[in-house]
């Protein structure tokens, strides 16, 4: 996993939609949330998206409703409650996490963001997150040996 979040390995974070048809449990490690500014997160959920993530095999449902998932871009998709709408996970096909939206989970203070992606293709209405959050696009980033873009959103 790129970037974990230490203190959540073994730990068990549960969360949920918004009008509590679908409850999830995640086993940590968790990864750092990342917010991403592409276009299709902007049209998808009307502004940037930011999501932390889990292995797959550390991911359960708690409950029988499951999330409605939708073909978003060419190898990958989004869940979300047919119920309430709430857009809660993204996944990449052949990947072994599933992206979480960090206000998904019931308890977030484990949470922190520790980066961003398309951030120069964000809209001049912005805001954008602040320069000081390191910004996995830039050539920079990829020279001191890290990610250009990390695996999952």
């Amino acid at each position: 996993m790129d970037r974990p979040i230490a203190g959540t390995e073994g730990q068990s974070f549960d969360g949920g939609c918004h009008c509590g048809a679908i409850r999830f449990r995640a086993g940590g490690p968790l990864r750092e949330v990342f917010l991403c500014h592409c276009s299709d997160c902007l049209k998808l959920s009307g502004t940037s998206w930011g999501a932390s993530a889990a292995y797959k095999d550390h991911f359960h449902y708690l409950t029988e409703a499951r999330p409605r998932w939708y073909r978003s871009s060419q190898g990958a998709e989004r869940g979300f409650c047919a119920d309430c709408g709430a857009q809660m996970f993204y996944r990449r096909d052949g990947r072994d996490m599933i992206s979480i939206a960090p206000g998904a989970f019931d308890e977030g203070e484990m949470l922190y963001v520790g980066g961003q992606i398309f951030r120069h293709s964000h809209p001049a209405w912005g805001p954008v997150a602040p320069a000081d959050i390191l910004d996995l696009d830039t050539p920079d980033h990829a020279n001191r040996g890290q990610r250009k873009m990390p695996d999952d959103r």
